[in-house]
């Protein structure tokens, strides 16, 4: 058990000076060159939204994968990310508003 604790105290990794310096564009340029690369784009359709200087990117799928992929594909594109770019990044994928319609409907009054 106690090995299992001393990971609590690591520090997370910061971004380098050079990707903190890298304009947004730049940023996002070199992610899309990577996916190319590595072909993500094309097999996936991994959409780049965002690249934070604080080193998280944000990214949305162009058709929609199953909860089962998802976390994996993730996982093998943030250390591509990690390898090819910067060791501190982190991707996140893009919230997406609630699909469902019976919740969608709370809260709304019928008016008579």
């Amino acid at each position: 058990m106690e090995n299992k604790l001393q990971y609590a105290f690591i520090e997370t990794p910061k971004p380098s000076v050079e990707w903190h310096e890298m304009s947004g564009a730049n940023r996002l340029a070199k992610i899309k060159e990577t996916l190319r690369k590595h072909d993500f784009e094309g097999k996936l359709l991994i959409i780049p939204i965002a690249a934070n200087k604080d080193g998280q990117i944000i990214i949305r799928f162009a058709e929609p994968v199953s909860a089962s992929e998802r976390g994996t594909i993730l996982l093998d594109f943030e250390e591509v990310l990690k390898t090819d770019i910067d060791h501190s990044l982190t991707v996140w994928l893009e919230p997406l508003g609630d699909k469902n319609s019976l919740r969608n409907l709370r809260g709304i009054q019928v008016k008579e």
